[in-house]
């Protein structure tokens, strides 16, 4: 097995833009860069735009700005990636997945 594995990535981000100057255009450039940092490289992503929740938790908080961002990395990128954007505000909710 080589030392250079890559796995495929299905990461969906909800943004909580509310307190925020940046635009998703903006994040989005963002994870790009955080996920060449990690040694992945960003294949495919779309802006869903702004949906309401199903199930709101906080009552102030009832819709979210959804980016689907795939991408090919390390299998360790995924834990990463959800270390370093633990403190973002921007980010809401970080959902990965093996494709």
């Amino acid at each position: 097995m080589s030392a250079t594995t890559t796995n495929n990535y299905k990461t969906t981000f909800i943004l909580d833009l509310r307190e925020s100057e940046d635009d998703s255009a903006k994040v989005l450039a963002d994870l790009t860069e955080i996920l060449a940092s990690l040694g992945g490289t960003v294949t495919e992503s779309e802006d869903l735009g702004v949906r309401e929740f199903v199930r709101a938790a906080d009552r102030r908080y009832t819709q979210g700005n959804i980016l689907e961002v795939y991408f090919d990395g390390p299998a360790t990128a995924p834990a990463q990636l959800q270390e370093k954007l633990r403190l973002d505000k921007r980010v809401n909710r970080i959902f990965v997945q093996s494709v």
